[in-house]
């Protein structure tokens, strides 16, 4: 597993370019700020992702900045080409469920593989949008890689916080 900074490094310099400057446009908003800073119990989190990923680079930015934010909030990087290296996970059952994703960015708790994925591809709206009509998956999947859906992904992953704090 990989830090943020180790994390930049899996692709080319030009995707790294690109995942810092979507990095620092992001903004979390003060509702966040607040509810993240309220976290008291630590949790470990892994996310599945590269910099070469459109959906990645939108993604990436607001879980990384949430962990800055609160000491207790640690999240821990794997690519997409090592979910076949089980030295990069703790135990094989975690290795299997981030494996049987095989989507990303998929953002996983540590210690509690039985839940799954908390956020896989696309926020849980453009997922909804996608299966009520299929055909618009391209018009979703361009809006969400515009920034379309920030709030969306920011609620999400706060709301995955929130769930997490009562199990930890």
């Amino acid at each position: 597993m990989a830090t943020y900074a180790e994390y930049l490094d899996f692709d080319t310099e030009e995707d790294k370019l690109k995942q810092q400057q979507l990095y620092q446009a992001t903004e979390l908003s003060a509702q966040t700020v607040a509810a993240v800073e309220k976290i008291s119990r630590p949790q470990n989190w892994l996310l599945a992702a590269a910099p070469y990923c459109p959906d990645c680079r939108v993604f990436v930015p607001f879980i990384q900045k949430m962990a800055e934010l609160n000491p207790n909030i640690s999240v821990n990087y794997i690519a997409r080409n090592d979910f076949d290296d089980s030295s990069r996970f703790e135990n094989p059952r975690q290795q299997e469920i981030v494996r049987a994703n095989q989507k990303i960015p998929a953002l996983f708790l540590i210690g509690h593989e039985e839940a799954g994925s908390v956020f896989s591809e696309f926020p849980q709206v453009v997922l909804n949008q996608i299966a009520a009509d299929e055909t618009r998956r391209t018009e979703l999947r361009d809006a969400y890689r515009a920034g379309e859906f920030n709030a969306d992904i920011e609620a999400q992953v706060v709301a995955a916080l929130a769930w997490a704090e009562q199990r930890c």
